[in-house]
């Protein structure tokens, strides 16, 4: 929100960035931190005529802060546009992430091949890994359901070995 966000020969925006500034402040918003490029707008000129501003920021005010404080975001290279798209990331919250598990049985079970073919078919817009993860958090709760249905496996392992054990003692008998 100074002259230091501006590469280039450009008219003098000083009054435009005072008001911005004061706004900013105002509002109780601050700026998160960026890791990136600083210049997220190009004027697609070459040469004299070249133009970079910050023009896209991500602010945030006090109680989002205190949810998110490791929160920032990523200034990426612009690709179809002459604004630099904005990334955000360090969501977390310091809760613990639970990890994709997949138990081979459910492979074997009915239906299973259906149940992840008309997941697949499912039409979610955004990059490949986006959809990606957005299929594998449906498939989850699909699984999840077939796993309660077939009941806990650590249970049926541990009934099923004292089924032996006492079957065994039987035999020995």
């Amino acid at each position: 929100m100074d002259d230091s966000e501006v590469y280039g020969r450009a008219a003098d925006t000083s009054v435009s960035m005072t008001e911005f500034r004061n706004c900013v402040r105002d509002s109780g918003l601050e700026q998160l931190p960026f890791i990136g490029c600083p210049f997220t707008w190009h004027n697609c000129s070459e040469g004299p005529r070249s133009l970079w501003k910050r023009l896209d920021r991500m602010l945030a005010n006090a109680n989002w802060m205190d949810t998110w404080p490791n929160s920032s975001y990523i200034s990426a290279l612009p690709s179809t546009s002459d604004h630099s798209p904005l990334i955000l990331n360090g969501m977390d919250r310091g809760e613990e992430h639970i990890i994709f598990r997949f138990d081979n049985y459910l492979a074997h079970l009915p239906g299973f091949l259906n149940s992840v073919e008309e997941i697949w078919r499912h039409r979610i817009v955004g990059t490949a890994m986006y959809e990606t993860v957005c299929k594998l958090k449906l498939l989850k709760a699909v699984f999840r359901q077939q796993k309660r249905l077939k009941g806990n496996l650590t249970d049926n392992v541990r009934q099923a070995k004292n089924f032996l054990d006492k079957a065994q003692a039987l035999f020995l008998l």
